[in-house]
């Protein structure tokens, strides 16, 4: 999956798929003698969208102005951009939200997604 892909609408298939098994043999030197079985392009350009500057301030936080209601969701503020990663990211920073109403201030917001 290639996130903000613009670049690569206007390609063919074949040439997508090339550039996809250079930019993997980058990383991994052998996968460049490696054949291709099966490969599929699909191409969404609504998937994710790009946001603007000052966006983030405009989403809602987990913690609302009423005492037993929080949010989560891909559009909360939850510093990442509105994907299904902000989308959990933000279903952990609600749960920290919860446990901060209840008193007791857990963390639960994973260091690898912090």
């Amino acid at each position: 999956m290639v996130s903000a892909s613009r670049s690569l609408v206007d390609m063919n298939r074949a040439d997508i798929i090339a550039l996809a098994v250079r930019e993997l043999a980058e990383f991994i030197p052998r996968a460049s003698e490696a054949r291709v079985e099966k490969a599929h392009v699909v191409k969404e350009v609504r998937a994710t969208f790009s946001a603007k500057p000052g966006l983030e301030q405009k989403r809602p936080s987990s913690a609302t102005k009423f005492p037993n209601l929080f949010l989560a969701g891909d559009w909360t503020r939850s510093g990442w951009p509105a994907t299904m990663e902000g989308a959990v990211r933000s279903g952990y920073l609600a749960a920290e939200a919860v446990s901060r109403a209840a008193g007791r201030s857990e963390k639960f917001l994973l260091p690898d997604i912090s």
